[in-house]
């Protein structure tokens, strides 16, 4: 073992030995935060109820993101610290013995990457200081919870924080310069299908799928105005509510009918998947939103805002 290496396993098995008993709970709370079940819930939240703008660059981040961990995961291979040394660091997750690779640590770069283009594009003080001190304690949790050596967190945030601030300075620039419906599609799909085939497993088909789902819908959303995301608490909360229960009747459904078919869990097919989860949460659940009274039309709230 590596010096290098060495002195991170002492750290953490330290900072393991350290932890009390109710610790342990708050640190996988921390941890579930950067899984994919929480975005599940936080995106949609911040699309339908918050910033639909920044949402969606923050999305990009996120997925850009998740693409490019598993790639380097799988580039290059490295270890765990309770693979390194099982004797001296303890797995106190459950089902962390099961993890694959381990840098750079997913996420953190993800926490990075989605909440530091959040802070970036809206710019708010109260948010960035809540972004950034979600991000340290999603990553910190990974090193005490024994499934990420130091170096694979500090990768994840750096990778995370560079995403973030290409995103947030380059995707307004991109979304201008393409003006027609038409362009917008195509740069979408071509995005994808390239970086579909320059690594197409079955990880990288889920943050692809999705991205081009959520690209495609939100195009079709602002062609007819779009919906509003505000509006009093009782309306955000029935639209928040009634939006999470579609998505997984849809994600559900999906699954169920992909299932059917040879080979479903195919790259590609994951992909088409995924897509069509991501068009939900981006067109059709907007515009069931607006059909069910839940949300207004963008355009009628400005002409609200304009009206002397």
């Amino acid at each position: 073992m590596p010096d290098w290496m060495r002195w991170q396993i002492d750290w953490i098995a330290w900072l393991q030995g350290i932890q009390p008993p109710w610790a342990i709970g708050f640190w996988r709370a921390m941890s579930f935060l950067g899984e994919e079940q929480a975005f599940l819930l936080i995106l949609p939240a911040l699309l339908w109820c918050y910033r639909k703008r920044e949402t969606l660059y923050a999305a990009t981040g996120l997925l850009l993101g998740s693409y490019l961990t598993f790639v380097l995961k799988d580039l290059l291979a490295q270890p765990r610290p309770f693979q390194v040394a099982p004797g001296q660091v303890h797995v106190l997750l459950p089902g962390g013995e099961a993890l694959g690779y381990g840098f750079p640590s997913g996420h953190a770069l993800n926490a990075a990457a989605l909440w530091g283009t959040l802070a970036w594009t809206i710019g708010q003080p109260l948010l960035t200081w809540l972004a950034i001190g979600l991000v340290v304690l999603i990553g910190l949790s990974r090193i005490v919870l024994g499934v990420h050596f130091i170096h694979d967190v500090l990768g994840g945030w750096g990778i995370g924080a560079l995403i973030a601030f290409l995103i947030a300075r380059l995707a307004p620039q991109v979304v201008s310069h393409l003006a027609s419906l038409r362009q917008r599609l195509l740069f979408a799909t071509g995005a994808v299908i390239l970086l579909f085939l320059a690594h197409s497993t079955r990880e990288t088909a889920v943050p692809l799928g999705a991205w081009l789902g959520m690209a495609w819908g939100a195009i079709g959303e602002s062609q007819g105005g779009g919906f509003h995301p505000g509006g009093p608490l009782w309306q955000q909360g029935l639209r928040l509510a009634f939006g999470l229960i579609t998505v997984g009747a849809v994600y559900i459904g999906l699954t169920a009918a992909f299932s059917l078919l040879p080979f479903s869990e195919e790259p590609a097919l994951r992909l088409l998947r995924y897509a069509g989860v991501g068009l939900w949460v981006t067109w059709g659940a907007p515009l069931a939103f607006l059909r069910l009274g839940l949300a207004r039309h963008q355009r009628a709230i400005e002409g609200l805002s304009a009206d002397p």
